[in-house]
């Protein structure tokens, strides 16, 4: 990213910042104690489409606010106690602009799953360009919790692919398709055949020129409870008229996950953060570094080096990703608290693949002062 693409970045932060700002302005709904508690907290009900309008939501959706800042401000009992509180500030909302004006808003989830106000979201928000507002709810059983999907919209028609959603509704190798008809907000599944994607998330879905097939790409894999999510490296097409899936590349490349044995949380993160301490001492920032042993900063520069004099690995479009060369094929290394995923952009020999796969894990271990280890497949 270059320095006007920074700007026009934090530009348009700024602008949403102002706006957010603007829109909580808005005062709460004149409502009393008891609609409030009545309406405090995300529905179940029956069959659906269900219409759940109601002036507190109205006023969540206009103003965005966080369940902890709804709650706040509407005096309300603590979540911890009466479950989370219903709002529209939510992470893998889908948004789809109709032909007609109206904005179509499919699900999301609110927090994490750690948070009393966590919760994911199976209802669909429309709101008309004259800024009326229609909540749609459905049972669970009609159309589950989805978040991190794609929507993409075939004729009268928006097409739900994939999701996160709860642990206890994923399927391993299946996908989860649903239709939802945008003139009387009709849900449900799409009966499907062939090769998917598997439990797919936070992919990217576009219609092709076909104007009724579906390609999707990226995202990630959920592959079960016991493994580790895996990046989807190949392209899918979905033909929406028949419900075939069939898969586009099979790309052939090398990938790896490595994982403290213990399968506790590693100290990455804390070791880079002490490092870029370490590195600026005139900002003067607080060591949070909580671990017996010292950071190793000798390791953290070996770390994803084949050899002591290779060149450093390069950080990639994301934070927590990492680029190297080994035999003139691109290694990317992707970290996270609880694991590291390793990609070969095609095929090393084994011997070579053998030897950074070692290398790797010791370094690990040194920069982690534990035993690591290759996940199973």
């Amino acid at each position: 990213m270059n320095d006007e693409d920074s700007e026009d970045e934090w530009a348009a932060e700024a602008a949403e910042e102002a706006a957010d700002t603007e829109r909580k302005k808005e005062p709460p709904p004149a409502i009393g104690n008891e609609e409030f508690l009545a309406w405090r907290s995300p529905r179940v009900v029956t069959g659906g489409p269900v219409r759940l309008d109601n002036p507190l939501w109205h006023w969540l959706v206009r103003t965005r606010h966080s369940g902890y800042s709804a709650n706040a401000v509407m005096q309300g009992p603590s979540s911890s106690h009466a479950g989370p509180v219903w709002c529209f500030d939510r992470f893998g909302k889908s948004e789809t602009t109709l032909q007609d004006g109206r904005v179509v808003h499919v699900g999301g989830e609110h927090e994490d799953y750690y948070d009393a106000d966590f919760h994911i979201y199976n209802d669909v928000v429309v709101i008309d360009r004259d800024g009326s507002i229609a909540i749609n709810g459905y049972s669970p059983d009609v159309f589950p919790p989805t978040d991190f999907h794609s929507a993409t919209l075939v004729g009268g028609a928006i097409f739900i692919i994939g999701c996160l959603g709860y642990r206890h509704q994923r399927t391993v190798g299946s996908t989860p398709v649903f239709r939802l008809q945008t003139d009387t907000m009709i849900i449900g599944p799409v009966a499907t055949s062939g090769e998917a994607p598997g439990w797919i998330h936070g992919h990217m879905a576009q219609l092709a020129e076909d104007g009724g097939t579906i390609v999707v790409r990226g995202g990630e894999l959920w592959l079960g409870n016991e493994r580790t999510m895996q990046e989807n490296i190949d392209a899918w097409s979905l033909n929406t008229a028949t419900g075939v899936w069939t898969r586009l590349t099979t790309l052939d490349w090398q990938r790896w996950t490595m994982v403290r044995k213990d399968r506790r949380r590693n100290r990455l993160w804390d070791t880079r953060q002490e490092r870029w301490n370490h590195d600026h001492p005139s900002l003067s920032l607080q060591s949070h570094w909580k671990h017996a042993e010292a950071p190793d900063f000798d390791a953290l520069d070996a770390l994803y080096r084949l050899e002591p004099a290779a060149t450093a690995p390069e950080q990639g479009a994301e934070h927590n990703v990492f680029l190297t060369q080994v035999d003139g094929l691109t290694v990317r290394f992707k970290e996270d608290a609880w694991s590291v995923q390793a990609m070969v952009e095609g095929r090393l020999s084994d011997m070579r693949l053998g030897e950074l796969q070692r290398a790797t894990v010791a370094t690990l271990e040194k920069l982690d002062a534990s035993e690591w280890e290759i996940e199973p497949g």
